[in-house]
This record gives structure tokens, sequence and C-alpha cells, in this order.
């Protein structure tokens, strides 16, 4: 890796992958003491991307999110194969599949660390962009990082 550190925002998301996010995501709020999740199905708007490998997909998901007070936790159920989050379920099965953070361009901070950006995509907000890097070799699982949408 260059010399030099990257700046990074807090720990923002513990994301995991499963077969039922509603499921999941009711087991967590049954057993602690956190607020009931907010399910969505993704793409959220017409004209959302996302882009696996290099190559634009039509990325399909259901996402159960529960905030907490320092980071979120996001339950993500793939209803479609071509993807890195179906790709996981199918060879690991249910669990803890990255964390996120914040950075001003996620795209340098993947040259920068010498890794490939495995999949991308558009945020809830519009204007802001999320990548998974293919780290598994350096941490373990995909560092997902995310470019903000402005404030309005």
């Amino acid at each position: 890796m260059p010399e030099g550190r990257i700046s990074i925002g807090p720990l923002i998301q513990v994301g995991f992958i499963v077969h039922d996010c509603e499921a999941y995501a009711h087991r967590w709020t049954t057993l602690f003491e956190l607020p009931p999740a907010r399910v969505v199905e993704w793409p959220l708007r017409e004209g959302m991307t996302a882009v696996l490998r290099g190559l634009p997909i039509d990325l399909r998901m259901k996402i159960a999110f529960i905030e907490m007070p320092n980071a979120q936790l996001e339950f993500i159920q793939p209803l479609e194969p071509n993807n890195i989050y179906a790709e996981f379920l199918e060879q690991h099965g249910e669990g803890i599949h990255h964390v996120l953070f914040d950075v001003p361009d996620p795209e340098a901070a993947a040259a920068r660390m010498g890794v490939d950006v495995l999949q991308s995509g558009d945020t809830v907000k519009p204007g802001g962009r999320w990548y998974f890097l293919d780290t598994l070799a350096m941490f373990g699982f995909p560092l997902e990082l995310r470019r903000r949408a402005p404030d309005l």
C-alpha cells in the first residue's frame, strides 16, 4: 500500500447477508432493546444504478435497517443471483458481511489500497454512491466505502 493514511469517518454500519431480512431483524429487536426495523426494497426509485465487477446489473434486494445510537445494522436479502450478496449467501450462509465508513473519494481510496471495486451503486439519498472493495485477503471481508450525497 502506498505511504500515507486514508481519512475515514466513524463506523456507519455493520451489514449482514440473510435469507429473510424481516425475520432476521425481528430476531434482533425481540432479543435487544432496539427500535423497529425500517424495511425497503431496492431499487427505491427509478434510475438507480449498480455495477458488479465493472458491468451494469439490475440489482434487486430487500433490506431491513435498524438505527442504533452509534451505528446502523443492515440486513440484506438478495432477490436475484447477480450480486455479491447472493454470492456470499451461497458460499458462506447468513452472517456478517461488511462494515461501512464514509470517505471523500471511495474510488481513490480503493486505488490507494491497491484493491478492486467489487460492486457499487447509488445511495438511498440521491447523489451518493457506495462501493464494496475487494478486501477479503486484506481484512477477511469486503469493506464498504460511501461517498455521501451532498447536503441540499
